[in-house]
């Protein structure tokens, strides 16, 4: 016997040639009607064989027990493709049988049939349902009580002559009386039951199907498997009955030589309705499975099958739908159903133009279309034959045993503008259209279904027509994608989340809530974006919507339902407030508007990009989620130094790090968390997070960071995971090369050259922390004060000491550090006082109070004193001097300009003199000489001085 697949695709080639349907690859039709009739007989005789192969196969597995859904299936499949192919013989015998050799055909067929009821009558029961179910039972009770008449009615027709007229009518009212009293009620009984339990049974697949698609996780087998289940064990009923009706139709026919009288073919067609009614939603689309925005111009792939086995489908019609158009379809489904008639649906409109990209690869000419450039082959997404529905052939799938239709290139072209659904769904996608505004879903995208249309061979020889809708999904113009941010996209995202996650089924769709969720169901929700779109294992948590339970609401998106606010806390969540733009920050002229899903979104891309380890981080728990700027303080309060990174909002999606650290200060209680400048998307596309990470450790001189656990985790650690070199404060890494262009000499050599590696650190403009600057500008306050006492001589000599040396105030609070030297200790002060006769201990004691020193200072050893001493002496007498002589040459001069000149030489001569300063009194005396006020005098001098600004007036 062959492969299943191929015995399946010599029935599909069998019933298009005899249907005459013509395939896209099938070559011209030129047979006569003969010819194609013949062509369609030496088909069946090859099918024959491995049909009488496949009865013998289920004969020999009669000792199999218990036999399960598998046996079932094969046996219904076998039994519908059997009775395909009879039904169609019988309703045209006189077309059909001509000869004995075709009659011969047709007996084999039949007899295949017989085989295959004696066996289920014999071996397979009526199917069992999981559930004891009463209308079930009651199905059953019914269809063995037809199943017995009709046995009666097949001996009565074996063991009567038909001698007469009067014997066949008799017979015919016996029939009709068996078909109106026992087998039209069991039918109306069967398709009421069927229809329940579809309905049921359709509810979970779809709940499954949304669910997948909220959570992105393999679609549980277990919802399509018992929809597949139901429908074979539907099928099965139907074609014992069948089976015994078309062996009926045999015997009368040609047994009895009643070839022109029918009376069974009634009977027949309501049981093959039966079945066109139960494949009228046999159908399961799908797609879409990963993601529900389709983008213009871009391929997607399309795979949707039939549930049902055993009979074979002619191909599958695919078109996008809109929102009002997917109701009217699913509203002609359920009158189906109510009628309990399969009827075919009326023409639906399309809403977008969909086309096939060759799956060979080929380019198309556009020769015809642009005549300026008949050589151009190149092949644009939008170059393809844009249509309203695009047909796809199936393919037999031996695994599942199905009628599949998959195709992996299909696109969508253009859109058109719909009409308004009852459920306020518009058409127009401009961002300026005023319906956006006017409208309560405000953002929301119009929604789009799949509506695939399956045509299938029925059993009556005629076309039946199986209709499904796919999931909803919007479609975003190509526009859009070139956004860093895609700002447009932030509605379509919005709108796919919001309809999903409301999940508000009706029968096939999904409508669309405006009153809103509950604030649990929302951060639920909102918690499996992330983590499904992220792509991380490691969720959001309660905490970290603490910021956004009092964000997601202001006046221009209030609901005014009741209990929408407790407390100032969200408690219904609507979908205009996702979208709202009332999170905002201003940063000097900048004045940024956004929404919370418009944040999400920012952070999802910064996840998306795998270089940057952020998603490692995350999935370490180092990166912590949102928290509050005090939450943040208090955390690291307990810490000498350490360092925090956290989700943000601060300026849309970022990251930022919050830094304790002890560098740049002396005093180890003056520390305060610093707050650094957010990474955006853009700034860690130039510089991943680890090395961040790594850089503001080295320049803040931070060993540890604090984890999702509260726990400090060191972060050479963290490199080291991150597969960072441990020696990265060490020796640099070099960078070997070889080059011919180095050195002068032949140019077949090579020389080797050892390059230092460089890397562009990151390091913190605030050279040290907040508190550091709150202190020294405390201490320099008191410097101020103290330099206005009436003793200020010692400070100003001692600044003046400082600038000669060329010492900073750094360097001179260290010297002053060190006045509790031992080494620089010794037991009689008293000279140094009296050796130096120009400064009093009252400056001494000013001169500490202001410095914060203790009242007692250690004496200096003896020679030490007499060098400070005798040098300070040199400077001031040399000062007094240079002073002198000046302001004698300044007193001689009367005429201003003169005396302007002469206070400039003045400041120029006292600034070559080791940056010597004015007293007070020598510059109000200057001034009044001058003619001049204190502050011009002070100008001056300040302009004279030049870069020595730093000098201390």
């Amino acid at each position: 016997m062959i492969p299943n697949e191929a015995f399946q695709k010599l029935l599909y080639d069998l019933f298009c040639l005899w249907h005459g349907v013509q395939r896209h690859y099938d070559p011209p039709i030129t047979d006569t009607e003969e010819q194609r009739m013949q062509k369609v007989k030496n088909m069946i005789c090859k099918l024959l064989s491995e049909i009488d192969g496949r009865v013998n196969r289920v004969k020999q597995n009669i000792d199999q027990s218990p036999r399960g859904q598998d046996f079932y299936e094969e046996w219904t499949m076998l039994t519908w493709n059997v009775l395909c192919i009879t039904s169609r013989l019988q309703n045209s015998l006189s077309q059909v049988l001509g000869s004995n050799e075709d009659k011969m055909i047709y007996s084999r067929l039949n007899q295949a049939l017989v085989d295959l009821v004696n066996y289920s009558r014999d071996y397979l029961p009526f199917p069992t349902c999981g559930d004891v179910d009463p209308e079930y039972l009651m199905l059953k009770e019914k269809m063995n009580h037809t199943m017995l008449s009709l046995h009666q009615l097949y001996r009565q027709m074996n063991s009567a002559v038909f001698q007469t007229p009067a014997d066949v009518e008799d017979f015919h009212t016996n029939l009709q009386q068996f078909g109106e009293q026992l087998l039209i009620p069991c039918l109306e009984q069967y398709k009421t039951f069927c229809n329940k339990n579809c309905e049921m049974l359709w509810h979970q697949v779809r709940s499954n199907q949304v669910r997948r698609m909220r959570e992105q996780t393999k679609e549980p087998e277990n919802s399509v498997e018992t929809l597949v289940t139901f429908y074979s064990n539907m099928m099965y009923v139907l074609a014992v009955l069948a089976a015994r009706l078309q062996g009926f139709r045999y015997d009368l026919t040609m047994n009895k030589k009643l070839f022109n009288f029918d009376p069974v073919l009634p009977l027949s067609e309501a049981v093959f309705a039966g079945l066109e009614l139960l494949m009228s939603n046999c159908v399961l689309a799908t797609e879409p499975s990963t993601s529900a925005i389709l983008v213009t111009n871009n391929l997607f792939s399309m795979n949707c099958g039939a549930l049902a086995r055993g009979v074979v489908f002619k191909d599958f019609e695919i078109q996008v739908v809109s929102e009002e158009t997917a109701e009217h379809i699913q509203s002609e489904m359920s009158r189906q159903r109510l009628l309990q008639q399969a009827a075919p649906i009326s023409l639906a409109p399309s809403a977008a133009l969909l086309a096939m990209k060759p799956t060979s690869g080929t380019k198309r000419s556009n020769a015809a279309s642009n005549s300026d450039s008949a050589n151009n082959t190149a092949h644009k997404k939008s170059d393809v034959n844009s249509k309203e529905s695009v047909v796809i052939y199936p393919v037999y799938n031996t695994k599942n045993r199905y009628w599949a239709a998959n195709y992996p290139h299909l696109l969508c072209t253009t859109r058109q503008k719909g009409r308004h659904s009852i459920q306020s769904s518009f058409q127009d996608l401009s961002p300026s259209s005023s319906s956006n505004d006017k409208g309560n879903s405000h953002g929301k995208r119009p929604i789009f279904y799949f509506h695939i249309r399956a045509t299938l061979f029925s059993p009556s020889g005629r076309f039946a027509t199986a209709h499904t809708l796919s999931l909803p999904f919007t479609i975003a113009t190509r526009r859009n994608q070139d956004c860093q941010v895609q700002r447009m996209m932030s509605s379509y995202t919005a709108t796919i989340f919001w309809l999903y996650g409301c999940d508000t089924q009706d029968g096939l769709l999904l409508q669309w809530i405006d009153t809103g969720m509950h604030w649990d169901h929302f951060k639920h929700l909102f918690k499996q974006h992330f983590k499904v779109n992220a792509d991380v294992q490691r969720s959001l948590i309660d905490n970290d919507f603490e910021l956004l339970k009092y964000k997601l609401q202001c006046p221009d998106c209030c609901s005014g339902q009741d209990g929408a606010r407790v407390n100032g806390a969200q408690q219904i969540v609507t979908f205009k407030n996702v979208l709202c733009p009332h999170l905002r920050y201003e940063c000097g002229s900048t004045n940024v508007r956004f929404s919370v899903w418009r944040g999400m979104l920012e952070l999802l891309q910064i996840f998306h990009d795998s270089r940057n380890n952020v998603r490692k981080l995350w999935e370490m728990g180092l990166l912590m989620g949102f928290l509050e700027f005090e939450e943040v303080d208090k955390l690291l309060e307990t810490h000498k130094s350490a360092l925090i990174m956290r989700l943000s909002f601060v300026t849309g999606g970022t990251i930022c790090f919050t830094v304790k650290s002890t560098a740049h200060t002396l005093d180890p209680k003056a520390t305060k968390p610093i707050h650094l400048e957010p990474l955006d998307l853009k700034r860690l596309q130039q510089k991943c997070l680890k090395d961040y990470l790594r850089d503001i450790s080295d320049a803040e001189r931070v060993k540890y960071i604090l984890n999702a656990n509260l726990e400090v985790v060191r972060i050479s650690e963290v490199l080291a995971q991150l597969g960072e070199s441990a020696s990265i404060g060490g020796t640099s890494e070099s960078r070997d090369i070889s080059s011919n262009i180095t050195h002068m000499g032949d140019i077949d050599t090579m020389q080797h050259i050892k390059f230092t590696a460089m890397r562009i650190a990151v390091v913190t403009c605030k050279v040290k922390p907040p508190s550091a600057d709150q202190d020294l500008e405390i201490d320099e306050h008191r410097l101020q004060q103290s330099y206005h006492s009436q003793d200020d001589d010692f400070v100003r000599e001692l600044i003046q000491l400082a600038n000669f040396h060329g010492k900073s105030k750094q360097e001179i609070y260290e010297a002053l550090d060190a006045i509790h030297d031992p080494s620089y200790s010794f037991n009689n002060p008293a000279p140094i006082r009296k050796a130096s006769s120009l400064y009093d201990a009252g400056s001494l004691q000013s001169m500490s109070s202001g410095l914060s020193t203790p009242n007692v200072v250690s004496p200096l050893p003896p020679k030490v004193s007499i060098v400070i001493t005798v040098a300070l002496i040199v400077v001031g007498l040399v000062t007094m001097l240079q002073n002198w002589r000046l302001a004698r040459i300044v007193s001689r001069t009367r005429n201003l300009p003169k005396m302007q000149k002469m206070l400039r030489l003045l400041m120029k001569s006292r600034i070559v003199v080791k940056n010597g300063m004015l007293t007070p009194v020598e510059t109000a005396l200057l001034a009044g000489e001058a003619g001049m006020n204190l502050s011009s005098v002070k100008m001056e001098y300040l302009k004279e001085r030049g870069p020595h600004r730093d000098i201390l007036m």
